[in-house]
C-alpha cells in the first residue's frame, strides 16, 4: 500500500480511537444512575469531572514521555488497559459509603489513561499530515466530540437494559478493546515515509541550518514534521506557520509566541466551558420552554463538533493568527448574541449564539493541535500538546464560576454573557499578538 493511502488508512483508526475515549465528556449521562442508587449529591458527583480533567493533562504528559521511551504501541495498550480498569473497578466495587473510589477509578486512572490515548493518538496521527495539519486535527476532534452523543446513547440504552454496573463492564470492554487493537495500527511514519510524505513547497528542508536558540533543534537529517523529500504542491497557511525546528518542551516554554496563544486559549476556552455549563440554563432564561431548551444544547453539541473540522481547515487555509482571530470573533459574536437573548427573552436569538457561538467554540482544541505542531515540530508534539491542555484547568474554574456568579447575585445570566464578551474581545487582541510574534519565529 502506497505512503498516501496508509496515512488515510491510519487517520481512519486514529478516528475510531477518540471516538471510543470520548466519553470522558458524557460524565453527565454515567453519572446518572449512581445518582438515581446512591442518592449522592450533586457536588459528590461533579467534582468526579474535576478530577477527571486533573487526570486527563496528567495523563497526557505521562503519556507523551512514555511513547518517547518506548512505543505508540506500548502506550495505547497501557491506556486501554487503564480505562478497562477503571470502569471496572466502579463497576464492582462502588458503593454508596466510598465515593472517592469513584474519584480515585473513573476520575483518576480513567482520565490519565483517556489522556495517555488522546495525545499518542494525536501525535501518531497529526505526524502522517505534514501539509493538512489542521484538516487531520479537525477529523480527529470531530469525532472525539462526536462521542458524546454516540456512547451517551448507548449508554443510556444499555443501563436500561442490563442495568449501570454491567453496562459498565462492556463498555469497558469495547472501548478497551478498540484502543489495544489500534494500537497494533497507529504510529508515527519512519524516515523514508516521511519523505515520501506531501510536502508544502514552502517548507523549509532538511538543510536549514540550525538556530542558536532551539534548544532541541532537529540535525541535518529531515524531521518527520517536514517530510523531507522535494514537494511540488501548493503550501497552505498553515503549513507556512511551521517553524525551522523542533523544540522541546523547555524551549516551547522560551517563546513568547507560546505564552500569548496561552493566553488568548485560556480566554476562549472560559467562555466555551461557561456556556456549556449553563447552556440549559441559558436557553430556559431566553424565554424556550423545556423541550426546546434541550433541542439548544443539542445544537451546541452538534455545532462544536463541526467546528472542530471547520477550525483545523481555517488553520490550513489562513494560518494560526488569521484562525485565531476568526474563532474569537465567533466567541465574542455568540455572547453578544446571547446577552441579547436574555435582555430580549428570545428564543431564536440564543438559536444564533448557540449557532455561532458553538462553532467558535469546537475550533479551540483544532487550532491547538495545529499550532503546537507547526510552531514548535512533531518530535515532542505530544508532550508539548499536553502543556498547552493545562491551560483548560484554570479555564474550566474560571469560565463556570463566571456564570454560576450571575446567576447567584444578578439574578441571571446576562451579567455573565457580558464578562465572557468582554473575554472574547481581550482573545480579539491576543490573536493579532501571537500572528506577530509567530512572523518573528520564522524569521528568527
Amino acid at each position: 500500500m502506497s505512503v498516501s493511502k496508509q496515512r488515510w488508512c491510519r487517520l481512519a483508526v486514529a478516528c475510531l480511537v477518540m471516538a471510543a475515549i470520548g466519553f470522558i465528556y458524557g460524565w453527565s449521562v454515567f453519572s446518572a444512575p449512581l445518582s438515581q442508587e446512591f442518592g449522592w449529591e450533586p457536588t459528590v458527583l461533579s467534582f468526579t469531572f474535576t478530577v477527571l480533567m486533573w487526570a486527563f493533562c496528567a495523563g497526557g504528559i505521562v503519556g507523551a514521555r512514555l511513547t518517547a521511551r518506548t512505543s505508540t504501541r506500548t502506550t495505547l495498550l497501557c491506556a486501554a488497559a487503564g480505562i478497562f480498569v477503571s470502569f471496572a473497578l466502579s463497576a464492582l466495587f462502588l458503593q454508596q459509603d466510598v465515593p472517592w473510589l469513584m474519584y480515585l477509578a473513573y476520575g483518576g486512572i480513567g482520565g490519565c489513561s483517556v489522556g495517555m490515548a488522546y495525545t499518542t493518538t494525536m501525535g501518531a496521527s497529526v505526524a502522517w499530515f505534514p501539509e493538512r495539519t489542521g484538516l487531520a486535527s479537525g477529523m480527529l476532534l470531530l469525532c472525539y466530540g462526536a462521542s458524546t452523543l454516540v456512547l451517551g446513547s448507548v449508554a443510556t440504552g444499555l443501563f436500561a437494559l442490563i442495568g449501570w454496573r454491567w453496562a459498565f463492564v462492556a463498555l469497558a470492554g469495547a472501548i478497551g478493546c478498540v484502543v489495544a487493537v489500534a494500537a497494533c495500527v497507529l504510529r508515527r511514519p519512519t524516515g523514508q515515509e516521511a519523505d515520501a510524505l506531501p510536502r508544502p513547497a514552502d517548507a523549509v528542508g532538511s538543510d536549514a541550518p540550525n538556530a542558536p536558540d532551539a534548544p532541541d533543534a532537529t540535525d541535518g537529517r529531515a524531521s518527520s514534521a517536514n517530510g523531507g523529500g522535494a514537494g511540488g504542491h501548493a503550501a497552505s497557511q498553515g503549513a507556512k506557520d511551521g517553524m525551522r525546528h523542533d523544540y522541546d518542551t523547555r524551549g516551547m516554554l522560551s517563546r513568547p509566541a507560546f505564552w500569548s496563544y496561552a493566553g488568548w486559549m485560556f480566554l476562549v476556552s472560559c467562555i466555551g466551558l461557561g456556556v456549556i455549563g449553563s447552556a440549559n440554563q441559558l436557553a430556559l432564561e431566553a424565554g424556550a420552554d423545556v423541550a426546546v431548551a434541550v433541542g439548544l444544547v443539542g445544537l451546541l453539541s452538534v455545532c462544536n463538533g463541526c467546528g472542530r473540522l471547520v477550525g483545523g481547515v481555517l488553520f490550513d487555509l489562513l494560518g494560526a493568527g488569521r484562525a485565531m482571530a476568526i474563532s474569537a470573533a465567533l466567541h465574542f459574536l455568540g455572547c453578544v448574541l446571547a446577552a441579547f437573548a436574555l435582555a430580549g427573552a428570545s428564543t431564536p436569538l440564543m438559536a444564533a449564539a448557540v449557532l455561532v457561538g458553538g462553532i467558535g467554540i469546537g475550533g479551540v482544541s483544532a487550532l491547538g493541535s495545529g499550532f503546537v505542531a507547526t510552531a514548535f515540530g512533531q518530535k515532542h508534539y505530544a508532550e508539548n500538546l499536553s502543556i498547552l491542555n493545562l491551560v483548560l484547568i484554570p479555564a474550566a474554574l474560571v469560565g463556570p464560576t463566571v456564570m454560576s456568579t450571575s446567576a447567584t447575585f444578578a439574578g441571571g445570566y446576562l451579567a455573565g454573557t457580558g464578562t465572557l464578551a468582554a473575554l472574547g474581545a481581550g482573545a480579539l487582541g491576543l490573536a493579532a499578538l501571537t500572528g506577530v510574534l509567530l512572523a518573528r519565529m520564522r524569521r528568527g
